[in-house]
């Protein structure tokens, strides 16, 4: 079955709100809450991703989602903030994907439809699954959250993993498989977030050499 991309929720590369103001153009007017929180928050993942979190300033992120520095420091304190919010935004949207699928009765099928839906969760927010999982933690903080954050899905795959393994596996084996399934996760992902043509990667054949790869680990 063709598996289409699922449309962006992050709108495409616009005219930032420094052209705008250097071509004349008046700048759209947008309200003060949750609509410009999210437009803040859009702008600086798109920055981060292009320029690297150093490169950017809260000052650019503001002039970026067409609204004040200060309206920007009114929803995030600073750029740790919206790196932590950002993280947190995509690790939720995956760990809801992957209680959708408790239902599935086959444990095998259950791990490759969630390994599907990150990719597609992937390829939808790349910008998002860029800054989450290939920028190295900004602080502390960062960090922790980041392993608070992973150690459940981490558990999810640790756990069903388990039960699809030939009986009597060790644990050593177990965790073995599951480093190698991961890794061909995250590989992937980060194949079809970067550089999509150079691999000749689109999100069918992501999938579905995913889950050969899934295939021939866990029957090892």
């Amino acid at each position: 079955m063709k598996i289409s991309k699922p449309a962006r929720a992050l709108p495409g590369r616009r005219k930032t709100g420094a052209a705008k103001m250097e071509m004349g153009l008046k700048q759209p007017k947008f309200k003060a809450g949750a609509e410009l929180r999210e437009r803040v928050l859009e702008a600086a993942s798109r920055l981060f991703a292009e320029a690297g979190y150093h490169n950017v300033s809260m000052r650019k992120i503001a002039i970026e989602a067409g609204c004040s520095t200060m309206a920007a420091y009114h929803h995030f304190p600073d750029k740790n903030a919206l790196f932590r919010q950002l993280c947190i935004d995509l690790y939720d949207e995956f760990a809801t994907l992957h209680h959708k699928l408790s239902h599935v009765a086959d444990t095998k099928d259950r791990l490759k439809q969630t390994m599907r839906d990150f990719i597609i969760l992937a390829s939808k927010y790349p910008q998002h699954y860029r800054l989450a999982f290939l920028t190295p933690p900004v602080d502390e903080q960062a960090q922790e959250l980041r392993v608070k954050i992973t150690r459940p899905i981490i558990a999810y795959f640790q756990e069903n993993l388990r039960l699809v393994l030939p009986a009597g596996a060790s644990d050593a084996v177990a965790e073995e498989r599951l480093h190698q399934v991961l890794a061909c996760l995250y590989g992937m992902a980060v194949m079809l977030t970067t550089h999509p043509r150079v691999y000749g990667l689109t999100i069918e054949k992501a999938i579905q050499e995913l889950n050969s790869a899934f295939d021939r680990i866990v029957s090892l």
